[in-house]
């Protein structure tokens, strides 16, 4: 029984011992292997993903920066020196210069496997196609299940499988939840309403509450005079006299005009856009575009 429980002891003192001197990477320790073969966008140095759950992203990750829509890396380590990894993955991800310096299409995946947590970070390119929201459903439903249960290569292939079904124009159908973005009939009804039906039904409303009389309460009023009383280069003020038929009751109201109203005045807009940037590499040395990153992404933990 001694001996049982002195080798007990010896086995919990060489994992415990195993945990605290598990190296923690700084950002410029983590290897680069895209700059060693063009072919390879996954890094990792502690042996945390399987080779076929490697091979399997690094094609995923290939194919999306052939056709130009994302440049992606991926690294699952151990530990990092700070613990804080947003900071981390924008430092790491900026630094290689994931993506394309025209469009900052770059998307970073870190895993921390001792932090027990995932974060996506993307340039502003990808912002609009993989929002913030969007990016925490695919980490929750599609990775998380996996690494609660220790399965990392498993739950990193999900997760970068619905990015890339997102980045080429498809729907990962989250378990039917609502997606991070409006479908185009709900963006045209929202600008139907904003911009057509809120506006007419305020011109409505005030156009019947001009013509009802404060007095009597009847809907005769008729508009005898109008007079400008003030003129600014963004509105002008009219006054205007009314008389109502019924009550034969006269009295004065001042109106404000604004220029972006019925009396005209310069408009229109300018949109500026841009193409998905190139790409570098060969079956040798590669490297990434030379793209940066703001704050856009999300974080999970398990």
């Amino acid at each position: 029984m001694k001996m049982r429980n002195i080798i007990l002891s010896c086995l919990m003192a060489v994992t415990a011992f195993a945990s605290v001197t598990a190296r923690s990477y700084r950002p410029e320790e983590i290897p680069n292997v895209q700059l060693q073969d063009a072919r390879r966008y996954v890094s990792n140095p502690d042996g945390i993903l399987t080779a076929d759950a490697t091979r399997r992203i690094d094609s995923i990750c290939g194919s999306l920066r052939s056709r130009g829509l994302a440049q992606v890396a991926v690294v699952a380590v151990d530990n990092i020196a700070g613990g804080d990894t947003f900071s981390f993955a924008i430092e790491l991800f900026r630094g290689w210069g994931v993506g394309s310096a025209r469009s900052n299409n770059g998307l970073g995946i870190l895993l921390v496997k001792d932090l027990r947590e995932i974060r996506f970070v993307t340039g502003g390119g990808l912002e609009g196609i993989l929002p913030d929201a969007l990016c925490k459903r695919i980490q929750m439903q599609r990775m998380l299940p996996f690494f609660r249960e220790g399965d990392y290569s498993s739950g990193m292939v999900a997760g970068v499988e619905s990015a890339a079904t997102v980045l080429e124009g498809g729907d990962p159908d989250l378990d039917g939840e609502e997606r991070g973005f409006f479908t185009w009939w709900e963006i045209l009804l929202l600008f139907g309403t904003i911009f057509v039906i809120f506006p007419l039904g305020m011109w409505l409303i005030n156009r019947y509450a001009r013509h009802r009389c404060p007095y009597c309460g009847k809907w005769k009023l008729k508009q005898v005079s109008q007079q400008v009383s003030d003129f600014t280069s963004g509105y002008r003020v009219e006054e205007c006299e009314f008389v109502c038929a019924h009550c034969g009751k006269r009295f004065r109201r001042q109106f404000r005009s604004y220029r972006d109203d019925h009396f005209g005045g310069p408009g229109g807009g300018t949109i500026i856009g841009g193409g998905w940037g190139g790409f570098g590499g060969g079956s040798s040395g590669g490297g990434f575009g030379g793209g940066s990153f703001g704050g856009g992404g999300a974080g999970s933990r398990w």
